[in-house]
């Protein structure tokens, strides 16, 4: 029984030969401090950045089978017909329970190019955790079993969705590069991935896709019909897994996903169908002159990439080769042409750099489920050898965030609109005041970690022009 004062009552039955010995009942009190409280520190707490956005439950959905056969049904033929689809499945052996599909990253389009050929076996991918808050892929991905997942930051909740879905049997996408290729080639992945790997501990296969930046190149706009292939083939089982070490694994997935290992070369080579258009947008990714030595002077129509400031110029053919005009200085493949790029930035970066400064919008995820994102905040984003630094207002508050060269090892972006940071479970969107600089930050955030941070979390993959 309680009482005002904060103590308490218990009554105690006793045996009967004891009771002449102990009073009836004994009074036992129950001081205030003895009271277990739970401090606000233990509580869980959600980031403001992401109140809301969280999935609600760790376990995700069994990919929905109606969806899945309509999807394949009004898809696949398109893909066959139109793009010449071709799948090389001879060297795979499609384990019947859990297991891990890992692939390289070309376009937007790549979960369909990946888990159709395997119809009707249906796949959870691991999706990036934006486009969990956009109308109407909020309530659809997690209906197709899809894993959000916070790019280059920890996210343990990633980790144990997969595991859930491995534990019944089922099967796990992931593509370790976490963002599109722009050099058209792998771009390497967290070193994570091997211990990933191993924690998981399912067999793995590896899926190798090939032309589909000839048509569906995420600089521009539209398709292109032309022609891919996938080569899926096993890479690990349990066993190896157990007894290889995290640098091992690492390098077999770098081997297999750039293609240096294990590829065949194709019977045709992968060119688009026609031939109108084909480099427009691709000044959105190559931004630097190799002759004039000026950056976000290029442009581009037609067949053609120009600089506006000394005519130096490239026509485009069908397999997305480049032919530079007479006097013209350019490299003969859009990756070459991404490694100077990225030569370029590296050689900008030194210990007593001048701070790189740009004035920035931000936004942040909508506390509104489906809205996007929402502009909540301006300020100055600064780069230097430590990190990057924003000063400015966010949500009507004096802030100043800092993420530092080893925790940021790199960032996606979109075309000529915004570059995104990952980080303590929050994510921000940062809107130069010249959009186009948005690819060169995201050739500057690798280029920074490989350049100043004390412990490199990132593969190489083929972008040699980082080491």
């Amino acid at each position: 029984m309680q009482k005002k004062d904060g103590s308490a009552t218990m009554k105690v039955k006793l045996p009967e030969a004891m009771k002449a010995k102990i009073p009836k009942a004994v009074k036992i009190k129950i001081p205030k401090a003895m009271k277990i409280r739970i401090p606000k520190a233990m509580k869980r707490r959600v980031p403001k950045a992401m109140k809301g956005r969280k999935p609600k439950a760790m376990k995700p959905k069994r990919p929905n089978a109606a969806l899945y056969f309509i999807t394949y049904a009004l898809v696949y033929p398109v893909l066959k017909v139109c793009f010449r689809l071709k799948v090389d499945r001879k060297d795979l052996d499609l384990p019947k329970g859990p297991h891990i599909i890992l692939s390289n990253h070309l376009t937007m389009y790549d979960f369909l190019l990946v888990m159709l050929p395997l119809y009707p076996h249906r796949l959870n991918a691991v999706t990036a955790q934006k486009f969990f808050l956009y109308r109407p892929l909020h309530k659809l991905l997690p209906i197709v079993g899809c894993i959000p997942k916070n790019m280059f930051d920890a996210d343990i909740r990633s980790v144990i969705s997969m595991k859930s879905v491995l534990k019944e049997g089922n099967g796990v996408l992931l593509f370790p590069e976490g963002r599109c290729s722009s050099s058209h080639e792998y771009m390497g992945m967290h070193k994570a991935t091997g211990k990933l790997i191993k924690k998981l501990g399912a067999p793995v296969i590896s899926c190798y896709m090939e032309g589909a930046t000839t048509c569906m190149a995420h600089w521009r706009k539209g398709v292109r019909y032309g022609r891919i292939r996938m080569t899926y083939k096993n890479l690990f089982s349990i066993d190896d897994i157990e007894s290889m070490s995290v640098e091992e694994i690492n390098s077999a997935i770098d081997a297999r996903l750039s293609g240096t290992e294990g590829a065949t070369p194709p019977d045709k080579p992968f060119r688009t169908f026609g031939a109108r258009r084909l480099a427009e947008g691709l000044h959105q990714v190559l931004y630097y002159c190799p002759k004039c030595k000026q950056e976000f002077t290029m442009t581009t129509k037609g067949n053609m990439i120009r600089c506006s400031a000394c005519g130096n110029a490239a026509i485009m053919d069908r397999e997305a080769g480049l032919t530079p005009t007479d006097g013209s200085v350019a490299h003969e493949e859009i990756s070459l042409w991404f490694k100077d790029q990225v030569r370029h930035e590296m050689s900008s970066l030194r210990e007593d750099m001048e701070p790189i400064i740009e004035k920035v919008k931000v936004r942040t995820p909508s506390p509104k489920p489906g809205d996007g994102m929402i502009e909540s905040g301006y300020g100055t984003m600064r780069l230097d050898p430590q990190g990057w630094h924003f000063d400015g207002v966010l949500s009507g508050k004096d802030v100043s965030l800092f993420f530092p060269v080893e925790t940021v090892p790199a960032i996606s972006y979109d075309h000529c609109d915004n570059f995104q940071i990952y980080s303590g479970g929050n994510y921000f969107q940062f809107v130069p005041e010249d959009p186009r600089k948005c690819i060169k930050y995201f050739i500057l955030a690798e280029c920074m970690h490989w350049k100043f941070a004390s412990r490199i979390v990132m593969t190489p993959g083929v972008n040699s022009g980082f080491v």
